[in-house]
């Protein structure tokens, strides 16, 4: 059961998480009894501002196909050494699969921005994962009687910090180089596609980076597919798929327009022309 957005049991489940310390076989076992898991927070509430530490990170590998099946994951090297299990999701079927990789660290992060800095550098390593997995207080369902592949390995918070270093170092650099180079935006795309060279892809949680999306779709409609597309560094399908879900008119909490978009490239350091 996946709770509806906007249904006012929201806030009793924010509030009913408990941080406990759990061996591996306890973790997976609350996992096939479908209850929901996250990282530790204060003060009895799950957001950003009461994260307290992760020992975990998640990655969902949502494409429906070989490639989120457990066979294929596990077949990976990196997710063989350092993988803890993985298992398949509520919402995987034969016919479109998906998983779910639990990494168990030998320590805690203790920093929200570090932990999301941790997932994020993982997800830049697995180009098909869904983004989404790198808030700091995310949490994932249960899969009542879902498959496992066990692994039972340990990610050393030292070899985080070595992907971390390669993330920043080329990671982020190169691919937007490389994506943002091959389209060119139209006239009237201009001042958009110069604010979202402020805006970093990677270095705002999803919410935000969605927001973003909305508001090109808001602005252009579909002639703005490209340019959200050439900033976004979804995964492969993953704009394409938002995209067809968004209305002109916005979300029942009013349509997200450019001047969210240009609010945001402001507070990164943009200048408008203007």
């Amino acid at each position: 059961y996946k709770i509806p957005q906007g249904d006012p049991v929201w806030n009793q489940f924010n509030a009913s998480f408990v941080n406990r310390e759990l061996e591996l076989h306890d973790i997976a076992n609350e996992i096939y009894l479908a209850h929901p898991f996250t990282t530790w927070h204060k003060k009895e509430w799950r957001n950003a501002a009461n994260y307290e530490l992760g020992q975990h990170i998640a990655i969902d590998f949502d494409t429906e196909d070989e490639r989120s099946t457990l066979t294929y994951l596990a077949k990976d090297k990196f997710i063989q050494k350092y993988a803890a299990f993985i298992y398949t999701t509520p919402s995987h079927t034969p016919a479109n699969p998906r998983a779910r990789v639990l990494f168990v660290l030998d320590q805690p992060i203790y920093q929200a921005q570090n932990y999301t800095t941790a997932v994020s550098a993982l997800l830049w390593i697995f180009g098909t994962a869904d983004r989404q997995c790198k808030d700091c207080c995310r949490f994932f369902y249960g899969s009542r009687n879902c498959d496992f592949e066990w692994l039972d390995n340990v990610l050393p918070l030292e070899k985080i910090k070595e992907i971390i270093a390669q993330y920043k170092s080329t990671g982020e650099v190169i691919k937007k180089t490389h994506e943002r180079k091959n389209y060119k935006p139209t006239a009237d795309q201009q001042e958009v596609a110069d604010a979202l060279k402020k805006i970093p892809a990677w270095g705002i949680d999803y919410d935000q980076w969605l927001s973003v999306l909305m508001a090109i779709h808001h602005t252009f409609g579909d002639a703005g597919l490209q340019l959200a597309k050439s900033w976004g560094e979804g995964v492969d399908g993953e704009i394409e798929r938002k995209w067809r879900s968004f209305k002109r008119s916005g979300n029942e909490s009013g349509a997200v327009t450019a001047n969210t978009l240009f609010k945001m490239a402001l507070n990164h350091g943009w200048k408008s022309a203007a």
